[in-house]
Parts: structure tokens; C-alpha cells; sequence
């Protein structure tokens, strides 16, 4: 091997003390099999042809690796159509390198992958807290409505208070959930199966619990409240099931800015569009129920504040429960990362 080699791997980074070089003359000698048996323990071609780089790139997706290139000239095009992205350079790339691209850099500046990796990330992974706040609202809001029907007694919401919980579930509580700050721990991951769809069996496990808990919870506060021997539904009754069913909301969107990390891990102020967003959706719950003109829009009355921390108290525990099963999966997730190195030490 040229000495010429480790010398400028060296200089950025790459490690060919415990992993290889390989020329396109040795890849030559290789058949794809083999190319896909080595390919892992490479970090360095070099002297390589446009039929080596396409090479390189179908032996790394075999062995199941999500593949980025980068390219400038014409014959760099094929690689880059192959790839899982494609990078062109914007300023001294060729038409046909920015045609087969899947992005191009304007800047020239590898730093840009970096940064646009995380971003990726982060999108990705706000898309699934949205996904997982807004499925779990919309279940526990139908069944509520669909479970009333069945069990034959009166439904525990009117037409307005409906519209502002979807308003709530639409607005400016989940659109919140889309700007959480980037996780570090989420950027250190390798890249993700593309197989895998976005809703998996962990999301609709979460969404299920959290939706469950609220039914259940909306519901015993309207039975309840239905139980007080005034002989029919009263204002006082639907606003009860009302706010507290919008607490619920509120909680259950807390518990939802990560899937895995306990909300006092990533930061409680961390994300003030959230701590806003939820601020102004109770300050509007509370205008709703104190406010005259909006008491007469949405037949609500005033509670107490003993009704309030109450409500509070109820609907703080699909938050608590969500906390507790993160707490409890990452409990067995260092559990079992303690077993296996173990395993790998003996």
C-alpha cells in the first residue's frame, strides 16, 4: 500500500490502524461476495473507478448499512443514484452528479451532512411525538363519545366543547411537540431500519395506554358527577368532564415530547413553543369556564378550586403512568446492556 495513504487518512480522521485500505486494483481480486464479507472492516478505498464505487455501495446495502455518497464529476452519477442518498456538490458539481443526487450541497461543506443528518433526526423523531399525541387525543376523544352511545347515557360533551378539544388537538400544543430541541442521544444512533414504519408496535402500545387512561378517567369524572342527585345533566357536570378531559390533553402532550426520556431528563423549559402552547391553552380552558360570555357559548359554569386540583390530581396520572413505563424500559434496556457486556467480557 502506498505510504501515501495512511498518511492523508490519518490527517482526517480515519482509522487504518484497526481496519484496511483496499485499492481498486486489490478490489479487482475480489468477487461480490467477498467484497461483502471484508466490506465492514474498510475505511479506505482508494485508486477506485466509477465500476468500483457502484460496487462499494451495492456490497455496504447487502450487509444491511444505509449508505450516503458524496460526488462531483460525471462518473460519480451511477454511485449516487444507487445510493440510499446522494450528495452532489452544488458549487463544483457536474449536471449530471446534481441530477442523480437525492440533496446537493450548496455550500461544498461536509459540516452541512452533519448538520442536516441532525435535522433529519430531530424531524423525524418530532413527527413521531406529534403522530403519538395526536392518535392517542383522537381515540380517547371518539371512544369517549362512541362508549356513551353504547352504554346508553347521556354524551359527556355538547358540540362546542368537541370543537375546542380538537382545536386543542390540532393547535398549538401539538405543533409545539414539532420544534422539541434536538436529543443528543438521538443523534448518536446509528441510522434507522428504512423498513421500518414510522408508527411501530412501541408507539401504538404508548398511544393505546394513554388513550385508555383518559377514557377511563373522562368517564368515572362524568359518571360521578352524574351521580350527585340532581336528576339529569347539569352545567355542572359537562364542565367537570370538559376540563378534565382537556387536562388529560395536557398531560398526555408533557409525556409526549419523548418517547423514551423522562421529561425532567430532556428539560422541562427546555422547549419554551411548548411551555407557551400550554399555557394558553389553559389560560383559554379557563376563560371558557370563567368567563360569562364564553359560559353561555360553551354551557359551562364556574368551578371551585377544589374542583380544579382535583382534576388536576386525576389527570396527572397518564402522565405519571407514562413516566413510569419510560423509566421502567430503560431500567431493562441498562439491564440488559449489562448482561451482554458481560457476556462479551467471560
Amino acid at each position: 500500500m502506498d505510504e501515501f495513504i495512511p498518511r492523508q487518512a490519518n490527517l482526517i480522521g480515519l482509522d487504518i490502524v484497526h481496519q484496511q485500505a483496499i485499492s481498486g486494483q486489490e478490489m479487482d481480486q475480489l468477487s461480490d461476495i467477498q467484497l461483502e464479507k471484508v466490506i465492514n472492516n474498510v475505511s479506505v478505498f482508494y485508486r477506485v473507478t466509477p465500476k468500483h464505487k457502484l460496487a462499494i455501495v451495492k456490497a455496504l446495502q447487502q450487509t444491511g448499512n444505509i449508505v450516503g455518497m458524496t460526488g462531483d464529476g460525471v462518473n460519480d452519477g451511477v454511485a449516487l443514484k444507487r445510493a440510499d442518498i446522494g450528495i452532489a456538490m452544488g458549487k463544483n458539481g457536474t449536471d449530471v452528479c446534481k441530477e442523480a443526487a437525492d440533496m446537493i450541497l450548496v455550500d461544498d461543506d461536509f459540516h452541512t451532512i452533519i448538520a442536516a443528518i441532525e435535522e433529519g433526526k430531530a424531524i423525524f423523531y418530532n413527527i413521531r411525538n406529534f403522530v403519538r399525541f395526536q392518535l392517542s387525543t383522537s381515540i380517547a376523544a371518539l371512544s369517549l363519545i362512541a362508549l356513551a352511545t353504547l352504554m346508553g347515557i347521556a354524551n359527556p360533551l355538547n358540540a362546542m366543547q368537541i370543537l375546542w378539544i380538537n382545536i386543542i388537538m390540532d393547535g398549538p400544543p401539538a405543533q409545539s411537540l414539532g420544534v422539541e430541541p434536538v436529543d443528543q442521544d438521538v443523534l448518536k444512533q446509528k441510522p434507522r431500519n428504512v423498513r421500518q414504519p414510522m408508527i411501530t408496535r412501541s408507539v401504538i402500545v404508548n398511544v393505546l395506554l394513554s388513550a385508555s387512561i383518559i377514557i377511563l378517567g373522562t368517564l368515572w369524572v362524568f359518571q360521578r358527577e352524574m351521580a350527585d342527585g340532581s336528576g339529569g345533566k347539569t352545567k355542572r357536570d359537562t364542565t367537570m368532564t370538559f376540563t378534565c378531559f382537556v387536562l388529560f390533553d395536557m398531560f398526555n402532550a408533557l409525556s409526549c415530547r419523548s418517547q423514551t426520556k423522562s421529561v425532567f431528563q430532556i428539560g422541562l423549559f427546555s422547549n419554551k413553543m411548548f411551555l407557551l402552547a400550554v399555557g394558553f391553552s389553559l389560560l383559554g380552558q379557563l376563560l371558557v369556564i370563567y368567563f360569562p360570555p364564553l359560559q353561555m357559548v360553551f354551557q359551562t359554569e364556574a368551578l371551585t378550586v377544589m374542583d380544579l386540583l382535583f382534576l388536576v390530581s386525576l389527570t396527572s396520572s397518564v402522565f405519571i403512568v407514562s413516566e413510569l413505563k419510560k423509566w421502567f424500559e430503560r431500567s431493562m434496556e441498562r439491564r440488559m446492556h449489562k448482561n451482554r457486556s458481560e457476556l462479551d467480557f467471560v
